[in-house]
Formats: C-alpha cells, sequence, structure tokens
C-alpha cells in the first residue's frame, strides 16, 4: 500500500508539474501574440489557461487584453482579480479604477485612484481622474443645452468612426468592408482592417440627410488601416494615416510590429489623388497618426508615442517650411499627460479639440478643448461636457465651416455597431472676451475673467483673450479683474444661429490709490511725538477714522477718490493742530499725499485749586 501511495503521489506531482509547465507555456505564446498586438488570439490562449486555474501572470494579462480592446467590462472583471494579488502594481490600481469609472461607478473607482496616488504621488492621473468622480455632475451638466447630438443612419454593426467634412459629405474609416475576397482581419480586434468612406449629406432644416456610403478612393485605400484624413481648406491635399506602407512595401519595428504612419496625398482631380509622400517625421520605431492641419495650412498637429513624451501618445505641432515640415514640437506637459491624447483637431479659429484618457474626464476617451493664446501658448484644458462626451470612448470631433455643426465618434451604449459616428449642432455662439489697458490699449495677461451665467472662470493669455461658448439669444455679464487694475464688467448678447461670433471687449484702468503719509512732531524737541491722536475727516460724508502714534510718530490712512480731508493732530498737555484742502478730487494718478504736524507743547504757570497744573493757552 505505501508503495501504491509512492506511485500515485509521484504520479500527481508530475501531472502538476506538467499542467504548470503547459500553462506556462501557454502564458509565454499569449504574451508573445500581445507582442505582435494579436490582442484577440491572446485572449483566447489565456482563457484556457484560467479556466479552473489561478494564475496570476495569466489575470494580469488578461487584463491587459481586454483593456486593449476596449472590453471595459472584462477589463474590471479580470483587474479587479489582479488587484487583490500579492503581484499587483501601482497602474493595475489605476486600469482598475478606470474600468469602474467607465462601467458607472465612480464611487469605486475613486479609492483605487486614491491607491493608485499614494503609491505614485508624481503621476498626475490618478488626481485629476479622481477630480472627475468629484465634478461628474457639473460635467454632466454644465453644457446642457448647448450641443444637440444624434446617431447618423450611415452607421455598420462594426466600427466607423474619424470623420472629416469633404465637399458636401463625410469622409470617415470603417471595417464594414467583409466582401473582399481576401479576408483582411486585424489581430488587434479580429476585425477587418480599416478603410476610408465617403457619404455625401445635406442638412433639411434641422436634419442631416445622408446617402449612400462608397469607397472614398482606390487611390489611398490599401491592404491595411487608412484612416483619419484632413484636407486642405481647398481640398488639393489630404493628409491620412495608414500602416506603414508605401508603394506597396511594409515597414516594420525592431519587434516586427507595423506602426502607423502620416502620408500626404495631392489632388489630381475629383476623388483621384497622387504623389503619396510618407512625411520627414514618420519612424518605423513609433507610430505617427491622426493628422489635422490648421486653416492657414502652416501646422499640422497630430498624435505620436515617438521617444520623450509624458505618456502612451501625445500631441505634436510640426510647421511647413518650403514645402517641408520640420520637426515635431511637443505641446507641453499642461496638454500631454501620462496618459493617451488623440484624434487632434484644429478649427478656423485657432481652437483644439483632442481626446484624453488622463485628463479630467466621465471615463474613457474624452474631447477636451484648447485655446491657441498666442506665442506657443494655450488656454487651460476644458472638458466639452455631456452630451457629446460619456462614461464611454468619445473622440474625432469634427466641425462644419461655420462651426454650427459637425460630427464625433463614440462607442457609447446604444450604436448600431462598436464605434459609431453622431452628428450635433451647437445651440451657442462664440464670445471672445477681450481684455486690455485703457491708456495704452495693450492687451493684460493673466486677468480673470467671470462668466456670469455659467460662473465659469478663465484667465487671459498673453493676447488678453479667453472664448466662450454661450447659448443662442442670451446675455451674460463678463467681469474682469488683475492686480493692480480697476475690476471692470461688460455684457455679452447672442442672437440666433445667423450670429457668427460675439466680441466683448473689457477695459481696464490701472487703479489709482491715494493714501495720507504723515509724522507728529513735538515743536519744542523737533522729534517725533508719540501717543498723539491723529483724526481724519473728508468732506463726502465718510466716518471720521483715527489713529494713535507710535514712537516713530508715523500715521497712514488710505484715501478715497474725488473727495477732500483735513486732519488734526490732539495730545494733552499740546495745542491741536488742523491742516485742510487735502485733496483727491480731480487726480487721474496714484499719489501719496503728505502731512506734517507740529504740536505745541502748552505753558506750565500754576496749580489749580484741585492741585492740578494748569496751561496757560489752553483752549
Amino acid at each position: 500500500m505505501k508503495a501504491l501511495y509512492s506511485i500515485i503521489i509521484t504520479f500527481l506531482l508530475l501531472l502538476c508539474a506538467t499542467t504548470g509547465f503547459a500553462q506556462n507555456t501557454k502564458v509565454t505564446r499569449a504574451k508573445e501574440m500581445m507582442r505582435s498586438l494579436n490582442y484577440v488570439g491572446a485572449i483566447t490562449v489565456l482563457n484556457q489557461v484560467l479556466e479552473g486555474n489561478d494564475n496570476a501572470e495569466a489575470k494580469v494579462a488578461i487584463s491587459e487584453c481586454y483593456r486593449k480592446v476596449g472590453d471595459s467590462e472584462n477589463a474590471e472583471y479580470w483587474y479587479g482579480q489582479v488587484v487583490r494579488t500579492p503581484e499587483a502594481e501601482p497602474l493595475h490600481f489605476l486600469y482598475y479604477g478606470q474600468a469602474l469609472q467607465r462601467n458607472g461607478k465612480c464611487d469605486l473607482a475613486r479609492e483605487w485612484y486614491a491607491k493608485f496616488t499614494a503609491a505614485v504621488p508624481d503621476d498626475v492621473r490618478g488626481q485629476y481622474l479622481d477630480k472627475a468622480c468629484s465634478y461628474e455632475e457639473e460635467l454632466k451638466t454644465k453644457n446642457a443645452g448647448i450641443y444637440e447630438i444624434k446617431r447618423t443612419d450611415f452607421n455598420s454593426n462594426l466600427d466607423d468612426f474619424g470623420s472629416a467634412i469633404y465637399n458636401d459629405g463625410v469622409v470617415f474609416a470603417s471595417e464594414r468592408d467583409r466582401g473582399s475576397a481576401v479576408k483582411r482581419e486585424h489581430t488587434w480586434t479580429g476585425l477587418p482592417f480599416l478603410d476610408l468612406y465617403y457619404v455625401p449629406f445635406q442638412r433639411n432644416g434641422e436634419d442631416f440627410v445622408y446617402g449612400r456610403p462608397e469607397k472614398f478612393s482606390t487611390d489611398i485605400n490599401s491592404k491595411f488601416h487608412d484612416a483619419i484624413v484632413s484636407f486642405s481648406t481647398d481640398y488639393s491635399q489630404v493628409f491620412f494615416t495608414r500602416n506603414n506602407l508605401l508603394n506597396g512595401k511594409t515597414g516594420v519595428d525592431d519587434e516586427g510590429i507595423i506602426r502607423l504612419k502620416i502620408l500626404s496625398a495631392k489632388s489630381k482631380g475629383k476623388d483621384s489623388w497622387g504623389n503619396e509622400e510618407s512625411l520627414a517625421f514618420n519612424s518605423d520605431e513609433y507610430s505617427c497618426q491622426h493628422p489635422t492641419l490648421s486653416a492657414d495650412g502652416k501646422k499640422l498637429y497630430f498624435s505620436s508615442d515617438m521617444p520623450g513624451g509624458f505618456g502612451g501618445f501625445d500631441l505634436y505641432v510640426s510647421e511647413e517650411d518650403n514645402g517641408r515640415w520640420g520637426p515635431p514640437l511637443n505641446l507641453g506637459p499642461k496638454i500631454n499627460t501620462e496618459g493617451n491624447e488623440v484624434f487632434p483637431q484644429v478649427v478656423k479659429s485657432g481652437r483644439l479639440y483632442f481626446s484624453s484618457d488622463g485628463h479630467i474626464g466621465l471615463g474613457g476617451l474624452d474631447i477636451i478643448y484648447i485655446d491657441d493664446l498666442g506665442n506657443g501658448e494655450w488656454s487651460d484644458p476644458m472638458n466639452i461636457g455631456a452630451p457629446i462626451n460619456s462614461d464611454d470612448d468619445d473622440f474625432g470631433i469634427t466641425f462644419g465651416a461655420d462651426g454650427s455643426y459637425g460630427f464625433f465618434s463614440s462607442d457609447r451604449d446604444g450604436g448600431a455597431g462598436r464605434d459609431d459616428i453622431y452628428s450635433f449642432k451647437k445651440l451657442a455662439v462664440p464670445v471672445e472676451v477681450y481684455v486690455y489697458d485703457a491708456k495704452t490699449n495693450t492687451p493684460i495677461e493673466g486677468a480673470v475673467v467671470v462668466d456670469s451665467c455659467s460662473g465659469r472662470i478663465y484667465t487671459t493669455g498673453k493676447k488678453g483673450r479667453v472664448f466662450v461658448d454661450q447659448k443662442f439669444n442670451k446675455c451674460c455679464t463678463f467681469s474682469a479683474k488683475k492686480d493692480t487694475y480697476e475690476p471692470n464688467a461688460k455684457p455679452g448678447c447672442t442672437k440666433g444661429p445667423e450670429t457668427e461670433s460675439v466680441l466683448v471687449e473689457i477695459p481696464l484702468r490701472k487703479e489709482i490709490k491715494f493714501d495720507l503719509d504723515g509724522i507728529v512732531f513735538d515743536l519744542s524737541t523737533g522729534l517725533p511725538l508719540e501717543g498723539a491722536t491723529v483724526t481724519l475727516t473728508d468732506d463726502c460724508g465718510g466716518e471720521a477714522q483715527t489713529f494713535t502714534t507710535a514712537t516713530d510718530g508715523r500715521f497712514k490712512f488710505p484715501l478715497k477718490k474725488d473727495c477732500c480731508y483735513s486732519v488734526k493732530g490732539d495730545k494733552t498737555g499740546y495745542f491741536a493742530q488742523n491742516i485742510d484742502s487735502l485733496c483727491t478730487r480731480g487726480k487721474t494718478e496714484s499719489e501719496t499725499l503728505k502731512a506734517l504736524i507740529n504740536l505745541q507743547p502748552a505753558t506750565i504757570s500754576s496749580l489749580n485749586p484741585d492741585g492740578t497744573q494748569g496751561i496757560v493757552g489752553e483752549p
């Protein structure tokens, strides 16, 4: 029997060792799939490992896979397992919190953001996202009534996103091509590669009427991903994102991954394009994606994970110089976070919209905007809020020429497929508030502007400007203030959709301050007099002010504008003295008025009947 037990135990140990080896082999294979971005295949393998087995390494890997493919429900489940294991790292706390928030569980998410912040205090993502939970109600209500959204009727049951206005229609990216003889599926999602499509549309009163979507251009669509286009204002040039493929040749990085690049092409006529070029800042070792061209065609904004950034994907800008695009400039830590900043879109005013999972938001990717304040300076990032943003991924916003309508993409509930395209009407007018020095007519930087309608606070940049979206047919008061200036306020009123923009100009005058500065002296010694009472009265009906001097004999009073004052010095044993006609009336510059009070001691002559000393000449 003992021999039998030994054989059984040995067999079981060998079985466990063999099973463990098989599991480790599968986990290793899954990680290789993940490195090549085959997340769908990796999920299949990892689920096999985790069927009835508790493998911490596999849990971490499958959590990452579900996060990458955007499956927040499964990501929440598996990260919930991971954060309770000894193998948990601070970043797992963050990702678990993001999955919880995206699934509408902000209260639970806040707990894990706090754990992440405590573990990694220098990473601001946890702080931003915790604030998002605190500001959730504000983000859901602050733009109520400004945007009216609708799902478009040309969405498929797969991914449709990244729209751009082109002539009388919209160009967008879609996975809908299932009819090709050669099936082209991307291992990241297990779905078809993206192609560019075009759908014509008309605005029929309050509604959008769409035609039939067709492939945009056989000159641009390739056998890999083609997406996210941006056109020059005359449609003579297009910029777009493609897997690293040019002239039929693919490029891979050191790990064999085909990265994304930004290409340009020139128009050869109706929907025909040629002279494809890969932009100079592209590389086989990192991705460049999501181009957007400024209205003057001189700046190209895009997203990249090139080395030297602040997080996953950062926003960059390249400037055109004699037909060539210069070295990219990172937009900096005010805009880029340790998370991802993607899908930039610049509009005619210079405002830059983008999506981020690192700024304060409602969950997933949120659409944020910043205003160009000049000289490379941007306003503080502002969340566009609901209804455009939701608990899910919201991204890829674009505007029509007049800014009154546009499109954006979202994977929110209720769509036709995964990512869907939504249209919106903007029921508001852009208001530009300009704060300037009334005397020099120069812009004032750093002025604080408060919108009376929303209560929101803005700060002017070098050009003295802030930008506000204000509902149709509404009047708001904009107040401005800055140290050394007198505050001022001006109204700003909008009309209906026919109003393109409103300019509110607020002049600030240098603050005029008046003071009375003086000294009380003992006339007999010429020294400052301690304990003297100084009384100030004005002819403007103000209450009298008093002050008692210290050993230095000094006194100081603030003075009002447009008043005349009388100051009196007095002390027991001294003759009082009055100084009149100290006036601020009519003065237009700050000034400190001076007053010297000389008190004459009284002469001692005799004793009074009660034994006190009498004073000659005492009034």
